[in-house]
């Protein structure tokens, strides 16, 4: 059972105001008198403990799972009641060492006993009624809070499943869109073989850039270093088509990366980066992509001069999603150094 709250306070205290003076009103019209405030005081304040004794502490654990009620109940209250009386005869040799004159003296101890445990009776009764009401609300709170909880599940559950249902359906189409495409793309390079290589070899291109951007990765969620590497190359060399070989940029591969995996598509956001927003018409500062791997760490390094002019969004939004996508998979570090002139972007993965 929980304890007593704060904001439930102010109620105790009307209530226990409102019921001592009923009581006080009812000795004055019995016996015409009062008695001292020390008189009142010790014996409300006893019968207000075992008010709240026997309901925040006896009754909950005496109801306690692990705790046989039909046993730990009687023997509860029974101890209650010897404590009650035995408080009540400490209180009365209190009075009259400290000579404060009471309503009731003892002058006949089995009046005394028996006067005594009705009180004590009423006030553990007062107390089991409002331990019972108390447990009832608490109980109707708890199912409610569940029927909530399972009610919250319960749309949260249609929700995945109307997700998983619009995903299912993207991916569906998702895997008739591609192939269509792909099919296309390899009749029109069929067709313009015959007429142009360029052309052809432009529109092979794109058709292993699409397959490769539209190609499941492994169950681990990688490919092959070399994949993404190759990828790039057919990027590169796809753009130097649509500009007539002009674009000044220099791609380096060092190290051993036939054993090395890595997520798809992660090399090549900072390659387009490149293409969108670089300069690569100035001979006098080729653009530099190199990729070095060194004992199962990959450095990827973009160096560009910024375009002057620019119709795309900044580069945060590419760079951001990098990071997502990293977090899931790796230790990583991703530096950016810009100014008015020059970008620079450094990738460090431990593969």
């Amino acid at each position: 059972m929980k304890t007593l709250k704060f904001e439930n306070l102010k109620v105790h205290v009307i209530f226990w105001a409102i019921y001592i003076c009923y009581e006080l009103a009812v000795i004055y019209s019995l016996g015409g008198k009062f008695s001292n405030f020390p008189d009142y005081a010790g014996h409300y304040l006893l019968n207000i403990a075992t008010f709240y004794f026997n309901a925040h502490i006896v009754l909950p654990n005496a109801v306690s799972e692990k705790a046989k009620s039909y046993l730990t109940i009687p023997s509860a209250i029974l101890a209650e009641i010897i404590l009650y009386l035995l408080l009540k005869l400490l209180l009365y040799q209190f009075y009259q060492f400290s000579n404060i004159q009471i309503s009731t003296p003892i002058v006949n101890i089995w009046f005394f006993i028996i006067s005594s445990t009705w009180r004590a009776v009423f006030f553990i009764g007062l107390s089991t009624a409002y331990w019972l009401a108390l447990s009832t609300i608490q109980n109707w709170k708890r199912i409610t809070d569940l029927e909530n909880s399972q009610l919250r599940n319960e749309l949260q559950t249609q929700a995945l499943e109307k997700t998983l249902l619009t995903t299912e359906n993207a991916y569906l189409k998702s895997q008739i869109n591609p192939h269509f495409l792909l099919n296309t793309l390899n009749f029109l390079y069929n067709s313009v073989s015959k007429y142009s290589e360029k052309i052809a070899e432009s529109v092979l291109l794109l058709s292993d850039i699409m397959r490769y951007a539209l190609t499941n990765a492994d169950e681990d969620g990688k490919v092959k270093l070399e994949a993404e590497i190759d990828h790039i190359n057919s990027f590169i060399k796809l753009n130097q088509a649509r500009y007539d070989e002009r674009l000044c940029i220099d791609f380096l591969i060092n190290g051993e990366t036939e054993e090395c995996r890595i997520i798809p598509l992660i090399l090549i956001t900072l390659t387009e980066n490149v293409f969108k927003y670089g300069d690569l018409l100035n001979e006098n500062y080729p653009a530099k992509i190199t990729a070095t791997v060194e004992d199962n760490n990959l450095t990827f390094v973009t160096k560009n001069l910024k375009r002057k002019k620019t119709y795309y969004p900044g580069y945060g939004i590419g760079i951001n999603n990098i990071k997502s996508r990293l977090e899931m998979y790796y230790k990583y570090e991703l530096n950016v150094e810009e100014d008015e002139n020059e970008y620079i972007s450094t990738l460090k993965i431990e593969l």
